[in-house]
C-alpha cells in the first residue's frame, strides 16, 4: 500500500553539504538514509504559483522507502509518498 500526501507533510531534514538528506525526523521517529535511490527537480506552474521542489526518493535504517522533496521557493523539506 502507498499513501500519497500531494502538499507533503512537515517533517526535519538533515542534509549534507551537496543538498543531501543524511537523516530525517517523521512523526517523532528519526530515520536515517541509506539508499538515495533517486533524484530531480521539478519547476512548474511559474504563471500561477510556482512549485519548484527537489525530490529524493530514500530507504531508511528503519524500513521506509520514502519520497520526500525541498520546497526550493519556501525552503521546507516534506514526506510526500510512503510505500508500504
Amino acid at each position: 500500500m502507498t499513501h500519497l500526501w500531494p502538499d507533503g507533510q512537515l517533517i526535519e531534514v538533515q542534509a549534507d553539504a551537496l543538498g543531501v538528506p543524511q537523516r530525517l525526523v517523521w512523526l517523532g521517529q528519526t530515520h536515517r538514509v541509506e539508499i538515495v535511490a533517486n533524484r530531480w527537480r521539478v519547476d512548474e506552474d511559474w504563471w500561477r504559483g510556482r512549485i519548484w521542489r527537489e525530490y529524493f526518493k530514500l530507504a531508511t535504517d528503519t524500513g521506509l522507502l520514502v519520497v520526500v522533496f525541498r520546497d526550493l521557493v519556501g525552503g521546507g523539506w516534506y514526506v510526500q509518498r510512503v510505500y508500504g
